[in-house]
């Protein structure tokens, strides 16, 4: 709750480096309102799949899982790099509906075969990454993250590999779940 509005974790991001009024939520908007007495007004319902909670032990790190973001003339070799660096995740941030290069598909689709989780984001603000529209995510074994930012989409992967959750329909179901 910042500014009387209170937004959903989901869907809230800083917007702004300096501004005051830096927070918001793009897809969704505020969830609710605290007026001048102090009441709380909700406007939405959470709706959807029941949240899951994900825990680690004490001592337990959180796996690696990269972010890298696309871009025009993308070649594989950061993915490479990733997979050389023992990555269990790669969250790609590509461009528009979380689209890359063919090099860069071809070098994601090696991961998947070599057991790392790929997830599909966008670096685009706001908006839905879609499965298999332009890419064919069942194919390649492709996670997409719905509405989530790059940032997110780690911390859920991070999460998600951490608890044991790895095949890609789990993982989808996953991304899909309101919280």
């Amino acid at each position: 709750m910042l500014d009387d509005k209170i937004e959903g974790a989901r869907s809230v991001t800083k917007t702004n480096t300096t501004s005051i009024e830096t927070f918001g939520s793009t897809n969704a908007g505020p969830i609710g309102y605290v007026d001048a007495a102090g009441g709380i007004r909700f406007m939405a319902q959470a709706s959807g799949p029941k949240r899951t909670t994900y825990e680690l032990s004490a001592n337990e790190q959180l796996p690696r899982v990269e972010i890298i973001y696309s871009h025009a003339n993308m070649d594989a070799v950061q993915i490479e790099d990733a997979i050389s660096h023992d990555a269990k995740g790669i969250v790609l941030a590509g461009v528009g509906d979380g689209n890359t290069s063919k090099q860069a598909l071809d070098a994601l689709t090696q991961a998947v075969k070599k057991g790392i989780v790929v997830v599909r984001s966008s670096r685009v603000r706001s908006g839905f990454v879609t499965r298999n529209v332009e890419v064919d995510d069942d194919k390649n074994g492709f996670v997409v993250s719905e509405d989530l930012s790059p940032q997110k989409a780690r911390i859920l992967t991070q999460l998600l590999i951490a608890n044991g959750v790895t095949a890609p329909d789990q993982l989808q179901k996953a991304f899909a779940a309101t919280w």
